[in-house]
């Protein structure tokens, strides 16, 4: 079978199962998870960063896009109700400093949150792994003035600016990876981090996994990312959280850490 015929039975497979999701019992759900987890674990072994997330787009991953574009960044970044919090928290972050900030946005992916705290930021740059993510963005997105790149967080040096958005992003890495990201990011006044953390407070932070579209939260020990709390131990001047929101048994946090790093 071609590599083309493949993807095309990867894609049609993802999309009957977006059809089922609502109607499996949570038991099923967590056998999927938990096989799609191992699977990606081999999958992905030695692959760069471009070339999983390439194929984590290919295939439907993360979901199927409804339009032309053929990129879409999962539920959370399309769902109103995830969504609507968040760039109501954020663009009023932003909008109280006194002048709009240089924006370097790691991971935009589909820019369809990117697109809407555009208006109270400055200069904007925004990175993604995939080169034709970051294509596309630049053809749908051209009256915004948004710089594209492709950039790999991992190995390429980080664009200049004074605010760094990572909105569920790192939580696709493993800690080694995560650890190589954080140590650049000293360069900037203030990290704006979005990831999942389960509902219950006494989970073990930070347990490792595999690259790939799964997230610590559906891991056989459900965890999150805690950036202050080793292995990461990010040094940070203040932390606030900017919004909350209930999501598939977890939280969507987002806290505004000040670095200390300038």
């Amino acid at each position: 079978m071609t590599t083309a015929a493949t993807s095309t039975r990867s894609v049609l497979a993802q999309r009957f199962k977006q059809r089922l999701k609502p109607f499996m019992p949570a038991w099923v759900l967590k056998f999927h998870r938990n096989r799609a987890i191992r699977r990606e674990g081999s999958l992905y072994e030695g692959k760069s960063l471009g070339e999983v997330f390439t194929h984590v787009y290919q295939t439907g991953g993360w979901g199927l896009a409804a339009d032309e574009s053929g990129f879409y960044s999962g539920s959370s970044s399309h769902d109103p109700k995830i969504v609507d919090p968040y760039v109501k928290a954020v663009t009023a972050y932003l909008g109280a400093m006194p002048e709009r900030p240089a924006v370097v946005d790691l991971g935009c992916g589909d820019f369809n949150v990117g697109k809407r705290i555009r208006p109270v930021c400055g200069p904007y740059i925004g990175c993604d792994v995939v080169d034709a993510a970051v294509q596309s963005n630049r053809t749908r997105f051209a009256d915004l003035n948004v710089d594209f790149r492709c950039v790999d967080i991992t190995t390429d040096p980080l664009p200049p600016g004074d605010i760094v958005i990572l909105r569920q992003v790192l939580d696709h890495l493993d800690n080694a990876r995560i650890v190589t990201v954080l140590s650049k990011l000293a360069p900037y006044k203030v990290l704006i981090l979005t990831e999942y953390q389960p509902l219950n407070t006494n989970f073990t932070p930070n347990l490792d996994k595999a690259i790939g579209s799964h997230l610590r939260l559906f891991g056989p020990v459900p965890s999150g990312l805690v950036l202050t709390a080793p292995p990461f131990n990010l040094k940070v001047l203040s932390a606030r959280i900017l919004c909350e929101v209930p999501d598939s048994g977890g939280v969507i946090r987002t806290i505004a850490y000040e670095l200390s790093g300038r």
